[in-house]
């Protein structure tokens, strides 16, 4: 296997390791045990029944980072941390607030006049009660955003590998059968029409894997960094979406991907394959998102005329 695709794709595979060390991630190089000397306050936890479709569920938070920060102000200063979250705990909020520095805030619900509690949004998730259907989302019309999510256990029953010679490693993909036979399609389309070869680097990723790539990217460029989605928040989690790369490696997981043939080439012709560009340049443009011309997401071909008057088809 080639050095540079291992290297490339390493970062992708790595699994949560519950013994890892890690510094907080407010960006104060403060190690994690400092916050674990803050007082044994309670935490405003609601007990994490299952929730069902007829309940008030817009309000429900959780955490993913075991030992987030929870501060009495919407600042990132150690003398207002409070105490700590742990991993799972599930609150209420009842707002989002952000900073003048663009930092998103969760105002935590609080049942005392005048006090008030917060949570970086970077370490909460939240599930659209619409995803709650315990059963395969719809494709092309599930809600995913950054305040809708999906649950953490949410795997598709469809998934089947992707074939190894349409993988940029040898590291094994999978994608929703619907998705998988579009993309080769659109991939073999791609070959047979220009001779340039497209290769999958990542497909379906699951919201573990997606928690260990987060908090690596939290804590080595801080709370604000927005490429790499929380966990329940990334396309990839859906089993639709793939990040895609020349068979030479040119550009990856790069802005200049767009100059190459390969990534020209998707961009005119993504669609025809039910595929969109999902951090499209305009998109980016427009809601501060990463500009990610290697990542497409399939959403069908009957569910495409709405992305296109978005402006998010073709660039």
């Amino acid at each position: 296997m080639d050095y540079r695709k291992c290297i490339a794709v390493f970062g992708l595979w790595l699994v949560p390791i519950a013994a890892l060390s890690h510094t907080s991630a407010i960006g104060l190089g403060r190690e994690r045990g400092q916050f674990m000397n803050c007082p044994d306050k309670s935490f405003p936890v609601i007990s994490a029944t299952r929730v069902t479709s007829d309940s008030k569920t817009a309000d429900l938070w959780t955490c993913w980072y075991d030992g987030a920060p929870v501060h009495t102000l919407p600042l990132p200063a150690p003398d207002i941390v409070s105490r700590v979250a742990r991993a799972g705990q599930v609150f209420a909020a009842d707002a989002v607030e952000v900073t003048p520095l663009g930092t998103q805030w969760i105002r935590l619900k609080s049942g005392t006049e005048g006090k008030r509690l917060y949570v970086p949004l970077a370490y909460c998730r939240r599930v659209a009660p619409e995803n709650i259907a315990g059963s395969d989302l719809p494709i092309g019309r599930e809600n995913l955003g950054p305040y809708d999510g999906l649950p953490a256990n949410y795997r598709p029953s469809d998934l089947v590998a992707v074939p190894s010679r349409y993988c940029y490693s040898d590291l094994p993909q999978e994608l929703r059968a619907e998705a998988l036979e579009a993309c080769l399609q659109m991939l073999d389309a791609a070959r047979r029409e220009t001779g340039l070869t497209i290769k999958i680097l990542s497909a379906y990723r699951s919201a573990q894997t997606q928690a260990y790539l987060c908090r690596q990217k939290i804590e080595s460029a801080g709370i604000e960094q927005r490429l790499v989605a929380r966990p329940g928040h990334s396309e990839h989690q859906l089993g639709t979406a793939v990040d895609l790369v020349g068979d030479g490696g040119m550009y990856l997981l790069h802005e200049l991907f767009n100059t190459t043939g390969e990534g020209r080439w998707l961009q005119l012709n993504s669609h025809r394959f039910g595929f969109v560009p999902s951090y499209s340049r305009q998109r980016a443009l427009d809601e501060g998102t990463p500009y990610e011309p290697w990542h497409f997401r399939y959403v069908g071909r009957d569910n495409i005329e709405p992305f296109q008057a978005d402006g998010d088809v073709r660039e």
